[in-house]
């Protein structure tokens, strides 16, 4: 399987938050931390992700399909358990 993509750093299409999903088992953190490193690539970026943009790719991951917004509070008690595996 090839890597999820996307196109746009405005919004994620359904399709495109079902490949990074598929990708990651499910799992919304990690299909989140790959996106928001795909978004800052797509900007012209090199640097890894901080909090703030994991959240905002979980926020578009959630958007796409037609969930509610994630808390950011929540999303960074768990991304730290994510980031010490």
């Amino acid at each position: 399987m090839s890597e999820p993509t996307i196109e746009s750093l405005v919004k994620v299409t359904a399709s495109e938050a079902r490949a990074y999903l598929d990708a990651y088992g499910n799992d919304e953190l990690r299909a989140a931390v790959k996106l928001a490193r795909d978004r800052i690539v797509l900007a012209g970026g090199r640097d890894e992700p901080d909090e703030m943009e994991v959240h905002q790719a979980l926020f578009l991951l959630r958007r796409a399909r037609g969930l509610a917004a994630p808390s950011f509070d929540a999303m960074r008690v768990a991304l730290r358990g994510v980031l010490a595996a």
